[in-house]
């Protein structure tokens, strides 16, 4: 059977190397379906997607590998810079280079004058794919010529093009929680993947590359350095509390005799969530029930960490079965948004609950909204409003009618309200999905209606509006530029 196979070529920058490569793939039957090289971000890796009979292909890599054309890991690469002397006589450069080269190293700068005086030193800088070998190579040269160690560190950032995957790869390990190589050699390619496709619609593909990395970082750092922000507002009938993350959507505690949570943010803010709710004198374990809005990590990834039966649509449930934030809308399918999905949920600790109710059997309508059910958790009555889709397929609005609360999801975002940090992060989906909503046209129709909705309900008393991300929007600043 013909399956989809991807994999990395570490290739020497040599003529006929990569016509090499594809002649193995060839002569084992292997269609090439994608390829990306750039010698300007890095000139000795390849990327292919192949489709090939699973007993070629593995052939095909054994292949590869002979010959040195495969990568199968991703060592810590390390860098060299050190000052040695050469001595005057034919063929010595070549000596020289062939210790380099015999170590799998890359000269990352070299300067090299044979009228230069003589006593003074030759500076080079080298770039090791596999740290390991650095005393191996040291060994080498310093029972051959005099040397002086000036540098010995992990990959010089400026100088490492010859590396640029690997020190990628590396950076990435400590944002993902499977620390193995061929699962790194996997997100590796999808993330050159996507890059290349963004490069099509003229973006840089180290600003692609660079954008995952800061999307985890971010996180990741926003869990060590922030805290989440509370809001509190009186409801008829207890409290409601909007806990903003410092990077992500929000969570709402709706505290009126039953405790409802509404989104949970990501994963990895867990242990913020507790401590907010702490700081509140709710138990986490109190929460009588979670309702989802849509099936984005930053609003359901923490799911699977509070013992409470979650709400959703079915649609969201197969957002999350899927892992493609794109499923049941035009673009379901799309690279980007496939992509982004699985790479938040890793950089996110997303966890899925085990216990998933799903809303639906509801009639009639709301403001132009099909109501998608009517769920009531205690005493609590709340009414499902079914998006259009155009954030996300399944979205849904939730409707507290005695409290007065509208819960909006991210088809309502209270910009003016974000700092600089929520801001940015925001930015940093925008760019490698271009688009936050999987259909922008219809997420500016439903964002219509829900300001339309909006109005309606506030001429008949008080309401406010619970934003996907940013501050609770209440009746006295309805005016504000959400």
């Amino acid at each position: 059977m013909r399956e989809r196979y991807c994999l990395v070529a570490k290739m020497p920058n040599e003529p006929g190397s990569l016509h090499r490569a594809a002649e193995i793939l060839k002569r084992h039957d292997g269609n090439i379906e994608r390829i990306q090289y750039d010698q300007r971000i890095d000139p000795n890796t390849v990327f292919f997607e192949v489709v090939a009979e699973g007993a070629s292909f593995q052939e095909a890599l054994a292949e590869l590998d002979d010959m040195g054309y495969l990568r199968r890991s991703l060592p810590v690469p390390a860098y060299l810079k050190f000052d040695i002397r050469l001595p005057n006589v034919p063929g010595t450069l070549f000596e020289f280079l062939d210790c380099i080269t015999d170590t799998g190293s890359n000269i990352a700068y070299l300067d090299y004058d044979e009228t230069i005086p003589r006593g003074e030193p030759l500076r080079v800088g080298i770039v090791l794919d596999d740290g390991s070998k650095a005393n191996e190579l040291l060994d080498r040269l310093k029972s051959r010529y005099p040397l002086e160690i000036l540098e010995h560190s992990n990959v010089n950032e400026d100088l490492d093009n010859t590396v640029f995957y690997v020190r990628f790869a590396q950076q990435l390990r400590p944002l993902i929680p499977e620390d193995s190589d061929e699962f790194l050699m996997q997100f590796l390619n999808d993330s050159n993947h996507i890059a290349q496709e963004l490069r099509k619609r003229g973006l840089d593909m180290r600003q692609v590359l660079n954008t995952i990395l800061n999307a985890g970082y971010m996180l990741h750092e926003s869990v060590r350095s922030g805290c989440a922000e509370l809001q509190s507002l009186d409801v008829p009938g207890g409290k409601l509390y909007c806990i903003q993350f410092p990077c992500g959507g929000n969570t709402y505690i709706v505290d009126v005799g039953s405790r409802i949570m509404v989104d949970t943010g990501f994963g990895i803010y867990r242990e913020h969530i507790r401590d907010a709710l702490h700081s509140l004198n709710i138990p986490l374990e109190s929460i009588d029930a979670i309702l989802i809005t849509h099936a984005d990590a930053d609003h359901c990834g923490s799911t699977g960490y509070i013992d409470a039966p979650t709400y959703m649509s079915p649609e969201s449930l197969k957002v999350l079965q899927e892992n493609d934030r794109s499923y049941g809308s035009a673009v379901q399918g799309s690279l980007l948004e496939s992509f982004y999905t699985n790479m938040i949920n890793l950089f996110s600790d997303f966890s899925l609950s085990s216990e998933i109710r799903i809303i639906e059997g509801g009639v009639g309508s709301m403001g132009g909204f099909k109501i998608q059910g009517n769920v009531r958790i205690g005493d609590v009555e709340v009414i499902a409003l079914k998006s259009l889709g155009g954030h996300q397929a399944g979205q849904l609005f939730y409707y507290f009618p005695r409290q007065r609360l509208l819960f909006t999801g991210d088809s309502l975002i209270n910009m003016n309200s974000l700092n600089d940090e929520k801001r940015e992060y925001m930015s940093l989906a925008k760019v490698l999905m271009t688009s936050v909503n999987v259909d922008p046209a219809l997420a500016r129709e439903e964002r219509a209606m829900l300001e339309k909705l909006i109005r309606e309900m506030s001429e008949k008393g008080d309401v406010n509006v619970c934003p996907g991300h940013g501050d609770i929007i209440t009746d006295s600043d309805r005016r504000c530029d959400v």
